[in-house]
């Protein structure tokens, strides 16, 4: 095997049909979480390795030349693995994730958290209505602080706890558009997401600005030492270029 694909967003779908295209043997691996997935171009492997030595042996036995983690900026427990298992097998390691959205103007009037806990205290000091889209995996981490507030969940597999009888669950899969977003938006005091990132701010961002809603931002984990981050898919068909 050429590539090792680390998927599940849609950078790492467009990389895997560039390196198909190139007829450069991929393998994108999926954790599985999402119920309803979109294919992927190219063989597809779904699970998880067995942690960090079962992933090293997996790029042993399988003679990977390359991995590339482009699951999301906030898997952090998939990116640390890669990183460690990679380094053990001495393959080549890239990171592909869209910019981070600090850089973007209007960011800095958002309020910027350090994990989900903060961001449900900091979206409770708001007030309000809360519009909530950050997945369904980090609900949980907001019932304490939002329980008695009226909250809409916003996320692509309805979540597997109980939710307060305030909350809404809006199972929807994007790319939204920026007339939806202003609809949705509409009497929404408060917008907690996270910052998955982009060379453009994401409609629900702009809506946002223009209806005056605060923003409740997750800052994106660190990043683990071993490897090299790229943020398009140009850099790393370039890279690949080079070590295969």
């Amino acid at each position: 095997m050429d590539v090792l694909v680390l998927g599940g967003t849609g950078l790492a779908r467009r990389l895997a049909q560039a390196l198909v295209d190139r007829r450069i043997d991929v393998v994108t691996s999926l954790a599985g979480v999402t119920a309803s997935r979109r294919p992927v171009p190219g063989t597809v492997r779904v699970g998880g390795f067995g942690g960090v030595d079962g992933l090293a042996d997996y790029l042993r036995s399988s003679g990977v030349r390359a991995v590339v983690d482009a699951s999301h900026p906030f898997a952090a427990t998939i990116s640390d693995h890669a990183a460690l298992a990679a380094e053990r097998a001495d393959v080549p390691l890239l990171r592909l994730a869209a910019p981070s959205w600090r850089e973007m103007p209007g960011s800095t009037a958002w309020t910027w958290v350090d994990g989900h806990e903060a961001a449900a205290r900091a979206a409770r000091e708001v007030g309000g209505r809360v519009l909530l889209t950050v997945g369904r995996q980090p609900v949980p981490h907001y019932l304490a602080s939002l329980a008695d507030r009226s909250v809409i969940a916003r996320c692509i597999d309805a979540p597997d706890v109980r939710l307060p009888l305030s909350w809404t669950v809006l199972r929807a899969r994007g790319p939204f558009d920026l007339e939806s977003e202003r609809a949705l938006m509409a009497g929404v005091d408060v917008l907690v997401s996270k910052d998955s990132g982009g060379t453009e701010l994401d409609p629900k961002l702009v809506a946002a600005a223009e209806l005056g809603t605060a923003v409740v931002m997750v800052s994106r984990p660190p990043a683990p030492a071993y490897g090299v981050d790229v943020a398009t898919l140009e850099d790393a068909l370039g890279r690949l270029d080079a070590v295969l």
